[in-house]
């Protein structure tokens, strides 16, 4: 370095003052040091940048030898493996379970429904036949009460059972009536006796 700068001060001009070969001397440190700067900034990015990149390596290759080595986090990664694995096939064998019980609970409430339709079947056949029966009774209902409005007129005549000790002799009739006993006397005296 120091030939370089005997170099520079023999290009310099001889007039030169020692305050402006100071002068020229602080511009140059300035320069170079602006330089430098710049060039370690520029070196500390390039090996900043460099020591990231070997470090992200470092740490994969760091965590691979680790799960090669390490029991238990292998036993967990195949656990992890294997439970995924179990809980796809029971989600599938739930789904299926799921579906066949609604199929079944389907299947009920159908059998329930036709129960239902066959019944409602029944009782609307034994309303049609009941309304026929009441048409009929009403009818007849109507009919009797025309013929109660009708005066009575009877064609058959009754037997009187008697025992009139008031008259001299009994009526041909009652001579002759077998319904008169002597038992049927004495009740009709008894039944007058009460009233």
């Amino acid at each position: 370095m120091n030939d370089k700068l005997t170099h520079i001060a023999k290009l310099l001009p001889d007039s030169l003052s020692e305050a402006g070969l100071q002068e020229v001397l602080k511009m140059v440190n300035e320069a170079v040091e602006e330089r430098v700067s710049a060039e370690v900034k520029l070196m500390e990015a390039k090996v900043s940048g460099f020591l990231r990149t070997k470090i992200a390596d470092l740490k994969e290759v760091a965590k691979k030898e680790v799960e090669s080595d390490d029991e238990i986090l292998r036993g967990y990664r195949i656990f992890e493996s294997i439970r995924a694995m179990v809980a796809t096939e029971v989600e599938t064998s739930d789904v299926d379970s799921k579906i066949a019980q609604q199929a079944q609970e389907l299947g009920e409430l159908q059998e329930s429904i036709a129960a239902v339709n066959q019944k409602l079947s029944n009782s609307l056949h034994e309303n049609t036949i009941l309304y026929g029966k009441v048409e009929s009774l009403n009818e007849a209902n109507e009919q009797l009460t025309e013929s109660a409005k009708l005066p009575f007129k009877s064609s058959e005549s009754a037997v009187v059972i008697t025992n009139e000790t008031d008259s001299s002799r009994p009526s041909p009739e009652a001579a002759n009536n077998i319904f008169l006993t002597e038992d049927v006397i004495n009740l009709s005296k008894q039944e007058a006796l009460k009233g």
